[in-house]
């Protein structure tokens, strides 16, 4: 392979290049820039951390920077260093975060209005309509529909079957088991209203994260959701945001949270008129009981309160140290309150891998965010907001009042106040002169034909038709398979974000398994390192539910699908449970006596045949042999019903209505052969 011209072979302290072959632009080019870009990175990496940051964090910084000089330990000097860690990575990612809540907040003004007006909720009411005298302004709040039905659609709970590890019963048994451990999980901790919230806040923002802990108080893991993801800082350590080296989560906490949780104090310090939370120890760690002045970024969807203003800054850092090449790398988490250092802890439970797990709404090629609902659809929105509101205006303008005129040879210029038409009044116009209406301008025009133009391309942007918006036709309704056919063309809008959305259910199960293991010894033994579960979207209407029972049993029947498969398919959480309760009403004679005696008749010529009866087998026989006595107890015959004396002779003893057929006597044998001979040809005579 002949090598590049121009390009150096070694850096500058001697060493060899390093090879690097990519098409990405965004990975930085050893190979092409040579010993001066390696120079640039060593600078960089050195560097990294003596970067100026911004004045509302560099107080900070210097006074944990001069409590571990005070202190003089080098403990108190590595948690000032990782302070200033955690506030240089929040600085470096503070612009990115800023750009994303003003977003936010801009979709949050749509979702639900900030502003209250006369009229009611107004998302645009900073439009000159809305201020002027006059001036028709109406507000169509739509555009919460267009996040919460995909968002309730793909929230809906999937159909989760655990996958066996081989193809034995054995396998199927142990999967068995390890899927009533997950379905406990699931209900434990509350994952259907966990989908809630990830489906509504990743349709809303287009993304969204959650933290995967294990709740020591239950005993099983849990997942919380992150509602504002603008405070998530993430830093990806690949170009194509598929490796997570770091995250910090900032969030604020009230004085008795901060004492009950953490067990520091949060002092109110006036500055100027205005009093700010100070967090602080005052013990022998922090003898000069630091203050530190909180900075986190606060919620402006709604008007806090004085507590609230209290709350002060919460850290929760999370990232990565290496252990060597070919080793899961340990994940590390301090959790600091203000300047504070409240914990540091090991987590090699996780295997490398950061406990926020982040799920996006849909793939934009080149970025880690998805794309919210909202997006596309704004600009539609508000031009149906101004149309009508336009519309409005007009009406309003044409029957604002009826306008007259004053008309003949001699109209006087000035109209005479007797000339003035008023309700009870007879108007004197004058000889000569007549009052006649002024019929006001009425342009022809689309109105409703333009609305419906801009319904339509917010139906091919959305793909919400006229059923899920709950405007459709009666005609539609009263028709099953309209209904079906609408339900399944939205399917398959809303398919590759269901995709994504069940990949982060399995990821999220994947990291809780691993926690919930190393936390419990005897689920270990259960899971034993197998997390494979299979989810497959759930039926979405009533005829949909019962075209999968059709086919279900139609391939149970046929001897294509297993019991057990079938039962998978249609949502059954525990089938080696359901095929016992199946068992136990098979063998109830007051259920199903036709099953019951057709076991008993199976078992007769198992015996006679001199076939062994299976255990399971000669159990479930007795058991219905006793609930078929308890279901038919014995006749109570009365005296002398069996007396052969009154008996005719060859004739049969009496027997009871549900007594089973006994056997023939020789001499019945003989008289019923005698009687068959003596009969016609045509039969026995009755």
């Amino acid at each position: 392979m002949a090598k590049a011209k121009g390009v150096p072979t070694q850096l500058a302290n001697g060493k060899p290049v390093p090879g690097l072959v990519t098409t990405d632009p965004n990975v930085f080019d050893t190979v092409r820039r040579g010993s001066a870009g390696a120079d640039v990175i060593a600078g960089a990496t050195r560097k990294y951390f003596e970067q100026k940051l911004p004045a509302a964090y560099k107080a900070s910084a210097a006074a944990a920077q001069k409590q571990a000089q005070l202190i003089g330990t080098d403990e108190a000097q590595s948690k000032a260093k990782k302070f200033a860690e955690i506030l240089t990575r929040k600085s470096a990612n503070q612009s990115e975060a800023d750009r994303r809540r003003a977003m936010f907040r801009r979709f949050d003004n749509l979702f639900h209005a900030n502003t209250m007006t006369i009229g009611g909720a107004d998302h645009w009411a900073e439009d000159p309509s809305a201020r002027l005298a006059g001036r028709a302004h109406v507000s169509v709040n739509a555009h919460a529909s267009y996040v919460t039905i995909p968002a309730s659609l793909q929230a809906v709970r999937p159909v989760i079957n655990y996958v066996p590890t081989g193809t034995e019963k054995a396998d199927r048994e142990i999967a068995a088991s390890r899927e009533k451990l997950f379905f406990r999980w699931w209900e434990e901790a509350e994952m259907d209203l966990v989908m809630e919230d990830a489906a509504l806040y990743k349709s809303l923002y287009g993304d969204t994260a959650a933290k995967v802990y294990f709740d020591s108080v239950r005993g099983i893991p849990k997942v919380s959701v992150i509602s504002s993801p603008e405070n998530l800082y993430l830093g990806y350590g690949v170009s194509d945001y598929s490796r997570l080296d770091w995250a910090l989560y900032c969030y604020g906490i009230s004085p008795l949270a901060a004492m009950d949780e953490f067990g520091v104090e949060v002092i109110p310090a006036k500055d100027g008129e205005i009093f700010y939370p100070y967090v602080t120890k005052s013990t022998h760690d922090d003898p000069l009981a630091t203050l530190y002045r909180d900075s986190f970024d606060r919620n402006f969807m709604r008007r806090q309160t004085d507590y609230e203003k209290m709350q002060v800054e919460v850290y929760d850092y999370w990232y990565k140290e290496p252990q060597g090449k070919g080793k899961p790398a340990l994940v590390k988490n301090i959790i600091f309150v203000g300047n504070q250092m409240i914990s540091e802890s090991d987590h090699p439970e996780y295997e490398g891998e950061i406990p926020y797990v982040v799920i996006t709404n849909s793939r934009v090629p080149g970025s880690p965010y998805g794309k919210p609902e909202l997006y596309d659809v704004e600009q539609l929105l508000r031009e149906k907001d101004e149309r009508i509101t336009n519309q409005a205006q007009f009406i309003h303008q044409v029957i604002g009042g009826q306008m007259f005129q004053l008309v003949g040879q001699d109209a006087p210029e000035e109209v005479p106040a007797n000339a003035i038409p008023k309700p009870g009044r007879i108007a004197t116009p004058g000889a000569g002169n007549r009052i006649e209406p002024i019929q006001p301008f009425l342009p022809q025009m689309q109105l409703e034909d333009y609305n419906k133009r801009i319904d339509r391309e917010l139906t091919v942007i959305s793909g919400l038709n006229d059923l899920l918006l709950g405007i459709a036709p009666s005609g539609v309704l009263g028709s099953s398979r309209a209904i079906a056919s609408l339900i399944a063309n939205y399917e398959q809008r809303i398919a590759p974000k269901r995709k994504l959305f069940y990949q982060w259910v399995k990821n999220i199960w994947r990291l809780s398994a691993k926690v919930w293991e190393n936390n419990n010894s005897e689920v270990a033994i259960i899971f034993d390192g197998q997390y494979r579960i299979e989810i497959t979207p759930p039926e979405l209407t009533p005829r949909d539910t019962l075209e999968l029972a059709s086919t279900a049993i139609n391939l149970v029947q046929n001897r294509i699908w297993s019991a057990e498969r079938a039962m998978d398919r249609v949502g059954v959480e525990d089938p080696y449970g359901e095929k016992d309760i199946i068992r136990d009403e098979q063998t109830d004679a007051t259920l199903n006596p036709a099953a019951v005696a057709t076991m008993a008749n199976v078992i007769g010529v198992f015996k006679q045949m001199g076939i062994n009866v299976p255990m399971g087998m000669q159990d479930q026989a007795a058991q219905a042999a006793n609930d078929m006595r308890t279901l038919n107890p014995p006749q109570q015959l009365t005296p002398g019903q069996n007396d052969q004396a009154l008996n005719a002779p060859g004739a049969q003893e009496a027997q009871p209505s549900n007594a089973a057929p006994t056997a023939q006597t020789p001499e019945q044998l003989a008289l019923m052969d005698q009687m068959a001979q003596q009969a016609p040809q045509g039969g026995m005579n009755g």
